[in-house]
């Protein structure tokens, strides 16, 4: 049976007060104002892979857009029908970087990330071409939903993976 590790916890930096607030709250996140910075905290962990066999998560923590409730990196969205997003991820899946780092699952944690079409399109999209799995929300997030290393599995039903979505 494979090991579990704390989630790899990406946050954007507009986020921090709502998530931060009390100092045990997601304390072990890092920031990322854009997919370039995203890049680069990969890149950095390079050297640091995963124990062979481990899983490990990685969320990607922000507000989301009004209206399609797309996941934001600073003032990036993540919608794979925008080129530059998709390109970036598609990268990522062919350098394998994040199999390397033990990485086995994608979640965007902002408010309601799968419940609009463009939402579920994008996670849907975003499974594909990392080939693994990627949930996104089905409701607001509140800091509540947060403990020192990350997104409280207590609330995993409020999860849903794209190969759950119609």
């Amino acid at each position: 049976m494979a090991s579990v590790l704390s989630p790899l916890t990406v946050m954007s930096p507009d986020t921090e007060q709502v998530y931060r607030s009390r100092p045990e709250r997601c304390a072990s996140a890092q920031r990322a104002s854009s997919l370039a910075e995203l890049r680069a905290i990969l890149e950095s962990l390079r050297g640091k892979a995963a124990a062979p066999g481990a899983l490990r998560s990685l969320d990607l923590l922000g507000h989301s857009t009004s209206g399609h409730h797309l996941l934001r990196l600073g003032s990036t969205p993540i919608d794979m029908l925008d080129p530059v997003v998709a390109r970036f991820f598609r990268a990522q899946a062919t350098a394998d970087l994040m199999s390397s780092l033990g990485i086995r699952t994608v979640r965007l944690l902002g408010c309601q990330t799968a419940v609009t079409d463009a939402g579920q399109r994008t996670i849907r999209m975003l499974s594909r071409a990392l080939r693994m799995p990627v949930y996104g929300t089905l409701v607001p997030l509140h800091g509540s939903h947060w403990q020192a290393d990350g997104f409280n599995p207590a609330f995993a039903r409020i999860l849903v993976e794209a190969a759950q979505l119609s």
